[in-house]
Formats: C-alpha cells, sequence, structure tokens
C-alpha cells in the first residue's frame, strides 16, 4: 500500500478519506531534516506551512506528488518538481469565501475604527467617541491590485456598499470582469484615488515588495491597505515608515513578511492597524474544503485518474 505523509494536521474527514485508501504517516516537525527522516517510503506529501525545497524532494525518491492545503505554493519549488516529474496539486477554490470575508471585515473595521472603539469603552473612556471620526464606505473609492478569484469575490461582496470599485491587474482586460461592477484602471490610479487599497496577488518574485515607498508616497494620507495574501508582497519596512510618517491612514493585514512575525514588531504598538494571525482562510468550511481538495489530489494522481488541480500540468502529458 502506498503511504501518504502530512507534515501537519488536517481536517479529520480528510485523514479518514485518505487512510481508506493509503497508509498515511502522520509528521511531528515541519524542520526539512525532520520530513526528510519521516517521509521516507512515501509517494505523497500533503502540506499546509512546511516548505518542499528542492532538498527535500532529492532526499524521498519515492516521492511522485506534493499537495497543498490551500491555493498558494510558494512554499513549494515548483520548478524543481516539475524537473523531477513530481506532480504539485492544490486547492485552489476551497478558501475563496473565508478569505474574501476576512478581507471585507478588515475594511470595515478599518472604517469605523472598530478595535480602537472597543478599546476605549472597555477602559472606561466612553466620552472620547466624539474625538474619533469614522468613515463611511458609501461613496468612498477601494482599489484592488490583482483580480484573481478572491478579489473578483470580494467586489461581489463589496458591491452592497455603494462603493467606488477600480482594480489594477497587468493580466485583466475590463471584457474579462464586465460582469462585477469594477473600472479596471492602471496600478498608479489604484494607489492614488483609493481610500481602501486591498492588495491580492499571489507570491512570485515578480511580485516580491510588489508596494513599496513608491507605491505609498501615491497614496492619500487619509487612505488605508488591506493585504490578506502573502506578507513578501509588501516591503514592510517601507509600510511601518509610511504609517509612523502619517503617509498613509492605518493598515489591515494578515499576513507579515515574516511568519510568525517577530513579537516586537512596530505594526502591534500602532493603534491604526488591525492585525490577525494569518488565519483569514481558517474557517471550519475552508478548513475541511482544503484538506478534502488537497487529499482528492493525490488520491487522483496515486490512483491513475484525471487530476483537477494540477499546478504543473506539463507532468502529467
Amino acid at each position: 500500500m502506498k503511504k501518504v505523509f502530512l507534515t501537519e494536521h488536517i481536517h479529520e474527514d480528510a485523514v479518514a478519506y485518505l487512510k481508506e485508501r493509503f497508509e498515511v504517516v502522520q509528521g511531528t516537525s515541519v524542520e526539512p531534516e525532520e520530513i526528510i527522516r519521516q517521509a521516507q517510503g512515501c509517494s505523497a506529501i500533503l502540506i499546509r506551512s512546511a516548505k518542499i525545497t528542492a532538498e527535500v524532494m532529492d532526499a524521498i525518491p519515492t516521492l511522485q506528488v506534493v499537495a497543498k492545503h490551500g491555493m498558494g505554493v510558494d512554499n513549494i519549488d515548483v520548478e524543481h518538481a516539475t524537473e523531477k516529474g513530481i506532480l504539485v496539486v492544490n486547492a485552489p477554490f476551497s478558501n475563496l469565501n473565508a478569505v474574501a470575508e476576512h478581507i471585507v471585515m478588515l475594511l470595515i473595521a478599518l472604517s469605523k475604527r472598530t478595535v480602537r472603539m472597543d478599546k476605549l469603552t472597555r477602559a472606561g473612556r466612553f466620552a472620547q467617541r466624539n474625538a474619533y471620526k469614522t468613515i463611511e464606505l458609501k461613496g468612498s473609492t477601494v482599489g484592488i491590485i490583482g483580480m484573481g478569484k478572491i478579489s473578483r469575490l470580494v467586489v461581489k461582496k463589496l458591491s452592497g456598499f455603494e462603493m467606488n470599485i477600480i482594480a489594477s491587474d497587468p493580466f485583466v482586460k475590463q471584457e474579462d470582469v464586465k460582469d462585477l461592477p469594477v473600472t479596471m484602471v492602471t496600478a498608479e490610479e489604484v494607489y492614488s484615488k483609493s481610500d481602501f487599497v486591498i492588495v491580492h496577488t499571489s507570491l512570485f518574485p515578480s511580485t516580491f515588495h510588489l508596494v513599496g515607498e513608491k507605491e505609498f508616497k501615491m497614496m492619500k494620507p487619509t487612505a488605508f491597505i488591506i493585504n490578506a495574501a502573502r506578507g513578501p508582497v509588501i516591503d514592510e519596512a517601507a509600510m511601518i515608515e509610511a504609517l509612523q510618517s502619517g503617509e498613509i491612514a492605518g493598515a489591515g493585514l494578515d499576513v507579515f513578511e515574516q511568519e510568525p512575525p517577530a513579537s516586537d514588531n512596530p505594526l502591534f504598538a500602532m493603534e491604526q492597524t488591525i492585525v490577525s494571525p494569518h488565519n483569514a482562510a481558517l474557517s471550519d468550511g475552508a478548513l475541511r474544503a482544503m484538506a478534502m481538495d488537497s487529499a482528492q489530489g493525490i488520491t487522483e494522481y496515486l490512483t491513475g485518474k484525471p487530476v483537477t488541480y494540477p499546478v504543473n500540468g506539463d507532468v502529467l502529458k
């Protein structure tokens, strides 16, 4: 019986599904040397945050498929996997709604200063309610950098707020989103015109520090930035400087350039930031869907069935 290695714990339904078909080996560490030691003889590896490097792949000669519990595969060396004929699969639709809802939550919380108002009220500073103005979403402009699946769902969810929605993506034309209430513009227009900038792109070498000092200087001093994609898409040091200098008004962040972030990260001491621990996708429904879809990809490949969500489809040719 073929063996499947789980680097981290996944939903029990997916574990049961895999155990009906394979021998399942539960890992105890995400350290590369431990993955290499514990996954010997395994045909598949299913990962969450663990990194599957070229070194790991080369050290497990039986490896045929790597499955990502979720959409982003920046923690897998896909190029090396392709060179070795190892298939990479993911779960690209499993957490879309959970992440989109989280982005909208961050936007609303920033506009209404929710966290700050909560702290003031709990501290008995009720009278200070007059010291802070909140922002009505109606009539304000939200700009989105990257118009993938999650961003398109965000547009649908924000449409009911009567906002002006603009977006920029070099690979998306207006006709591609003609059914959505969004206007495609240049990236410069997104930064300069938006009251809220949502950055949602995958992490590639081309998108590393996509948003930096230049982009923050384009933004309004009253504007907020939101990131629930990948931390390194934004130059965090430049963002901290922009927040400290008042170049932008605030930030809503679910991701950080270093994860977990250092406890003394300056972002944590700022009243104008709202942060969460990269948990946008961790709803009950999304956790099950991510686990089941990635387990399904392993099963399809190892049993010779058509693969629903291949990342490096050339391996299948």
